[in-house]
Parts: C-alpha cells; sequence; structure tokens
C-alpha cells in the first residue's frame, strides 16, 4: 500500500467529489480516482458510497477512518523526528532519475560540475515509476530533484506545474542501433529481430510510434524494462534496438553498434531532458545542487 492513499481517503471524506479532492492532492482526477480503487483493493471493500452526492463513507469506510487517524499522525511524527535529524545540517541531495540517466547521463553531468557539486552527498534513487508519485514527493520534501524527459506523461500537471522549478538540461537523440556483424549477417529480405521495451515503460512510449511506421521489417524477439540490457543484447548481435544517445556513445565510438536504417530520419526522435524541484524548496543543499547544475548545463 501507498501511504499517499491515506490521504487521499482523508481528502474525499472531507471534500465528497472526486475532482474536488483530486486537486487538493494535486493530481489529475482519472489519477485519483485510481488511487481510491487502489486502497479499497487493498483493504478489500468498498470505502465510498459512489452514488451519493456528495460522495459518502460506506458502514466500512466509517470504521477505516480512525486507522487512517492513527497511522497518518504515526507517520507525521515519524517523519518530523527523523527530518529534524537528518536534514537540517545534513548536506545530502536527494535525486530521482531514470535507470539510464543515473548509469549514464548523471555521472558526467557531476563530473562537469565536480567543483559545485563536491561538498554535497548526491543520493540516486534510479526509478521513475508512476510519476505523479515523484512530483508529489517533490512538494511533500520526500525528495528534493527529479529528471524526466520533457514529453507528454511526464510533465506535472496543471494542477501543480506553478509550484515546480524547471531547468533543461539537455536535447537527446533516440536512434536505432544494430552490431556490425548482424548487418553484414542479415540477409535480403528477412525480418530484422527486434529489440523492446517492455509495455509500461516509458521508453517503450516513446519507441513504439517510431517501429510501428517504421518500411523495414521487424520481428520482436526480446523485451526488457532496462537500456542497458537492450544495449548488451545490441551489442551481442541479437537484434536491432532503439537507444538514448547518451547511453550508447561508448559502444558508437568503439564501433560495436551502428547506426541502424540511416536513410530513415522518421525513425529518430529528439527529447529534452529537464531536471524539477520543488519551488518552495529551502534546503541550502538543494539551493546549491540547483546552481551548480545551472552553471553546468550553461557551459
Amino acid at each position: 500500500m501507498d501511504f499517499k492513499w491515506l490521504d487521499d481517503f482523508m481528502s474525499l471524506r472531507e471534500l465528497g467529489n472526486f475532482g474536488a479532492a483530486a486537486k487538493a492532492r494535486h493530481v489529475t482526477q482519472s489519477a485519483f480516482s485510481r488511487r481510491i480503487q487502489a486502497l479499497e483493493l487493498w483493504v478489500g471493500t468498498p470505502l465510498f458510497d459512489r452514488t451519493s452526492y456528495p460522495i459518502t463513507l460506506t458502514e466500512h469506510g466509517e470504521k477505516f477512518v480512525p486507522y487512517v487517524e492513527n497511522l497518518l499522525e504515526q507517520i507525521k511524527v515519524t517523519k518530523e523526528d527523523f527530518a529534524q535529524v537528518s536534514l537540517k545540517t545534513d548536506n545530502t541531495v536527494r535525486i530521482v532519475s531514470l535507470h539510464s540517466f543515473a548509469v549514464n547521463l548523471l555521472p558526467n553531468l557531476f563530473r562537469q560540475g565536480s567543483g559545485q557539486f563536491k561538498t554535497l552527498n548526491l543520493a540516486i534513487n534510479p526509478s521513475v515509476q508512476g510519476i505523479d508519485n515523484h512530483f508529489q514527493a517533490l512538494l511533500d520534501g520526500s525528495s528534493d530533484i527529479l529528471f524526466a524527459y520533457n514529453t507528454q506523461g511526464m510533465r506535472p500537471s496543471f494542477l501543480i506545474e506553478d509550484k515546480v522549478e524547471k531547468l533543461l538540461v539537455s536535447q537527446e537523440e533516440i536512434i536505432p542501433v544494430i552490431s556490425p556483424r548482424l548487418l553484414e549477417q542479415h540477409a535480403s529480405g528477412e525480418d530484422y529481430p527486434y529489440l523492446a521495451y517492455s509495455e509500461h515503460t516509458f521508453l517503450h512510449n516513446v519507441v513504439a510510434p517510431l517501429v510501428d511506421k517504421s518500411r523495414c521489417p521487424l520481428n520482436q524477439v526480446f523485451e526488457t524494462t532496462l537500456t542497458e540490457s537492450l544495449i548488451k543484447m545490441a551489442v551481442n548481435g541479437y537484434g536491432v534496438a532503439w537507444a538514448p544517445r547518451h547511453a550508447i556513445d561508448a559502444e558508437l565510438s568503439a564501433g560495436l553498434l551502428v547506426r541502424a536504417f540511416p536513410e530513415m530520419t522518421e525513425l529518430l526522435i529528439t527529447l529534452d531532458i529537464v531536471c524539477y524541484r520543488a519551488k518552495e524548496a529551502n534546503r541550502q543543499s538543494v539551493s546549491q545542487f540547483w546552481r551548480g547544475l545551472s552553471q553546468v548545463v550553461d557551459l
């Protein structure tokens, strides 16, 4: 269970309207509704009577209230206690990013800004799952920085976009690549083996439309959630893969991979990589990181 569902529960109980409660929780109504449904699934029974207006609690929902109040109070006290201990004088900056950013992009940025970042403890969480949750974490102080692509599905909702600050970090090409050995062995007229991103990943949503409009025959033989896994498979000659350029610079330079279908420019896509923080963030370490990153990307 996600503890944010408990705050969602209390907000809907108080406001009696999905739209108003979603706005109060800084998420879209559809995302809020899914979270309430997930909580009811976890509890094992409906908590709200959706046939009434305003929406009211069911009998089981009424019984659930004191448990929620107790849990939220314990969470608040625990969080405040540890925040006082660990963050008041801490130099830690808590960063959330895609896994491929954590492996390739961020180390290069930190190297370029080594002078600005040298007194900071940079804690990386390479997992962007449920982007609404990550933006909420910025607002409630559970994380400090979020790196993401500036595309539909990874932007803050209109409800919170004025509460976060954005910095353009770089532009990124997503390109199809293949090993020279596989390219030489490929017989004319045969399908190319295709290495795909799993459906629930962000890059699947980016690459799938490119694959769909491709004029070349592709036969999917592998899928994974990790860019690094696709790159290893491509290097070893298992198929064609789409990969961010920052993740394959070394392989391209060493000749382990080459551009696939170079004549088909429609198979490329360029995305902006951006960084977010909460506008009300006031920890010194976060401000230092933001200033340092701003200098690095302006170089």
